[in-house]
């Protein structure tokens, strides 16, 4: 007769999220399946500028599916609050997608260099026309929406704290 024994595995710990900008900290997760914490975004600090690259990691984690790929898009969060944080992909701007593919490590880890922000609608260098929405600039409140399927808002997803874009800054 064969016996096998089963071992279930959990986190060992469980991780904080904190979402570092500027000395400023928000938190915002999506509900992934293994119900596991999100994790911390570690992101360039601001203030940011059209145009500006930026990078994003995320470390080792159980919250994002290892071998999965992720997007980052601006997103609205008017008056920069965790109640307006958004709720689905309508108040994402999809011309902000980066343009490589963000693959998801075995641990969980990813990183991206170089996405770039924009001031929200940009006629210049997305071809937006000045009603399109969402709006992202000195006046008006953004975050980065980072997830698995953005078309899926209940995959798994952090947002970045809110920031302002403004239109030009220094070393643009």
């Amino acid at each position: 007769m064969k016996h096998t024994r089963t071992t279930a595995r959990f986190a060992g710990a469980a991780v904080t999220l904190t979402m570092l900008v500027a000395g400023a900290s928000a938190a915002s997760v999506g509900t992934p399946a293994a119900a596991a914490t999100a994790p911390s975004l570690k992101i360039t600090s601001g203030p940011y500028h059209n145009e500006q690259a930026i990078s994003l990691s995320v470390g080792p984690n159980h919250f994002f599916t290892p071998y999965s790929h992720v997007n980052v898009l601006e997103c609205a969060d008017p008056k920069g609050k965790k109640k307006n944080l958004p709720t689905s992909v309508v108040s994402c701007d999809g011309n902000t997608i980066q343009g490589n593919t963000i693959l998801v490590q075995k641990n969980g880890s990813f990183s991206e260099h170089g996405y770039q922000l924009y001031v929200l609608p940009n006629a210049a260098q997305l071809g937006e026309s000045p009603d399109t929405r969402p709006i992202c600039s000195a006046k008006a409140m953004c975050v980065l929406y980072i997830g698995q399927n953005q078309e899926k808002f209940t995959a798994p997803k952090i947002f970045s704290p809110p920031f302002e874009i403004r239109k030009s800054g220094k070393g643009s």
